[in-house]
């Protein structure tokens, strides 16, 4: 089996991404009152879903004999920064602006908060320039020309350029979107990368692994030496003892996960 390389650009939880002009769909159910007796003793606020540029926003009451209840309804909303973002009486946030703001519920004089970074996606009329350079993972590092660089992802998707003897390789014009890339070359695993945002002219590294070599009973090298030479050793300890070291693990393979150029 074939490494797959995999570069991925992600967001953290609290990061809300969006595009414009939809609402959300996800209509809260109202709450009911809290049992006769019991006090709430916390409000937590988590989002129930992310579309576009909105965000719903759910408050959960934990009451004192150990139950909770949703109270998104019932509780009074507010934005720390209405021109950030403003939240409707249902929980509904909408990004107005890129910034971070808090977001704070009140029931039964009980407050809630959940910070959030929010960033506006750029106009998808927008065009910009992407451009890298290609070369081979250390202890190689050499200068990658002919390699096929791809959009998979996003309304520009089929578009491919190659890298010229200088391992450069540029789109002149790539949609204000998010978008992912495939690298192919012969004699290298497949890379790739997604979720990378195009909110300006951007510049990225490709980094190839060349494909394993298999040795004369056919099984494939499990790890690749500092000095470039291979290894079918299934010892991370015992691998490159006499080639400077290991240099990484092959994946899939006994030592895959190994830390690129240990010391």
């Amino acid at each position: 089996m074939k490494r797959v390389c995999l570069a991925t650009a992600t967001l953290a939880i609290t990061i809300l991404t969006a595009c414009a002009g939809n609402s959300v769909d996800n209509p809260v159910a109202p709450s009911l009152p809290a049992s006769p007796g019991t006090t709430v003793t916390a409000l937590v606020i988590t989002n129930l879903s992310i579309t576009d540029m909105t965000m719903q926003l759910v408050a959960t009451a934990r009451l004192s004999d150990g139950t909770t209840r949703d109270v998104t309804s019932s509780s009074t909303w507010q934005s720390s920064n209405t021109s950030i973002a403003t939240i409707s009486s249902s929980g509904i946030l909408s990004i107005v602006a890129n910034g971070e703001v808090e977001a704070r519920a009140v029931y039964q004089g009980v407050t809630g908060t959940l910070r959030l970074i929010l960033t506006r996606p750029p106009d998808p009329r927008m065009h910009f320039t992407l451009s890298g350079v290609a070369r081979e993972v250390s202890p190689g590092s050499k200068i990658l020309g002919a390699v096929r660089v791809a959009i998979t992802g996003g309304p520009d998707a089929g578009i491919a350029v190659t890298s010229d003897p200088g391992g450069q390789f540029r789109f002149a014009s790539v949609s204000a979107t998010r978008v992912s890339l495939e690298a192919t070359r012969d004699g290298y695993q497949v890379w790739r990368m997604t979720n990378l945002m195009i909110d300006g002219d951007k510049q990225i590294e490709v980094v190839m692994y060349p494909t394993p070599p298999t040795n004369a009973a056919g099984e494939t090298a499990t790890g690749r030496c500092k000095d470039s030479t291979w290894t079918w050793t299934s010892s991370i300890p015992n691998a490159c003892t006499d080639h400077g070291g290991l240099a990484y693990g092959v994946c899939p393979g006994p030592m895959c996960g190994a830390p690129l150029n240990p010391r």
